[in-house]
């Protein structure tokens, strides 16, 4: 096996430090406070990674005040974002930081990067069509499903055949969405005559931060089952049923297998793809759609499953179980769907659709 599949030392401190910031900060009170806040995140909690532990600067490089790490890493912090459904806008900011690097704009670049690495500017990147931009450098149009663009400073917005780079302010009118995960705010953008800079080619960025957006929620999935996994173990081992436990019905045990079975094949897809891109492989994209695809139907169908294995606490609002099943449904559509991943998947290995 590949060493780039088995977690560095590194990473493994990476993992453990978040993981312990996340027990302290992100339990199920706070997840409920995220949820009922107009902000979505607690600010403290922002600081402490954007700032105390500089995850904002994983991917940029060393010489613009990042870390300089790459995908590897990026699958390490996710799993264990996705783990405890961290409630802040990480996953935007990382995906600006990719169209920045993509984009290849080296004025962009330096202007935004350390202040994103930093964690003094919060950032977001904008997909799909609807926004337009003039021979003036103005933006008008429309776009949705904007990860946190409610508290963004900075926003990436394709027009045309270019990526454009936005600050909040006048001509930006953001307004949150009704989503249906509720740990994830979802914006839409309204923009009117907003002033912009162009980044970098459209195309480019966008395939960038499409393969970085299948593999960040890929490993989330792989967090989330983990979570589901350690959850509805220990509930079959302390509740009883007719007088035994409920892990010793042959039934209940099979689910956990399962349950099991798929989080191996999510985190090995998962991982696979992050290696494939780490190293340039030619097989980065084939990968990439396979664990989106992976993740997307697992995920999906493993927390259906926990909420039934939980029995009457998995149907009520008071369980946390609802907020990853929540996390799944959402993840699988912001990845475009199980169709437009299975005919993704088909292309990249060469074979007819």
């Amino acid at each position: 096996m590949s060493t780039g599949l088995v977690s560095a030392e590194h990473e493994r401190d990476l993992a453990a430090t978040l993981r312990g910031l996340c027990a302290d900060q992100v339990d199920s009170a706070a997840l409920r406070s995220c949820v009922e806040s107009s902000a979505g995140y607690p600010a403290g909690l922002w600081k402490a990674v954007a700032q105390d532990i500089g995850l904002c600067g994983l991917t940029v490089p060393e010489s613009l005040g990042g870390l300089g790490l790459g995908m590897l890493e990026v699958n390490t912090v996710h799993v264990e974002l996705g783990r405890a459904l961290f409630p802040a806008p990480f996953l935007g900011t990382s995906l600006a930081t990719t169209a920045l690097l993509a984009g290849g704009d080296v004025a962009a670049a330096e202007r935004w990067l350390p202040a994103i690495a930093a964690g003094e500017c919060v950032a977001t990147v904008a997909t799909g069509t609807g926004v337009t931009a003039d021979a003036a450098g103005r933006l008008t149009g429309r776009v949705q499903f904007v990860p946190y663009a409610h508290a963004a400073d900075l926003l990436l917005v394709p027009a045309g055949e270019s990526m454009f780079a936005v600050q909040a302010g006048a001509g930006v009118t953001v307004t949150q969405m009704a989503g249906l995960d509720l740990t994830r705010r979802l914006c839409s953008v309204e923009f009117a005559d907003a002033a912009c800079v162009p980044v970098g080619d459209a195309a480019v960025v966008d395939a960038a931060v499409g393969a970085h957006l299948r593999l960040a929620l890929a490993a989330e999935a792989a967090g989330g089952l983990e979570w589901c996994l350690d959850t509805i173990v220990e509930y079959a081992k302390t509740r009883e049923q007719f007088g035994r436990v409920i892990g010793s019905f042959q039934a209940v045990a099979h689910q956990c297998v399962q349950l099991y079975s798929e989080l191996r094949t999510v985190s090995a897809a998962a991982r696979w793809a992050a290696h494939a891109a780490a190293s340039g492989d030619a097989e980065a994209e084939l990968a990439g759609y396979v664990a989106a695809l992976r993740a997307g139907d697992g995920y999906r169908a493993q927390t259906e499953a926990t909420v039934h294995l939980l029995g009457g606490i998995g149907f009520t609002w008071e369980h946390d179980v609802h907020f990853y099943y929540r996390r799944a449904r959402s993840a699988l559509a912001l990845s475009g769907g199980l169709t437009h991943l299975r005919q993704a998947v088909a292309t990249a290995a060469g074979l007819p659709t």
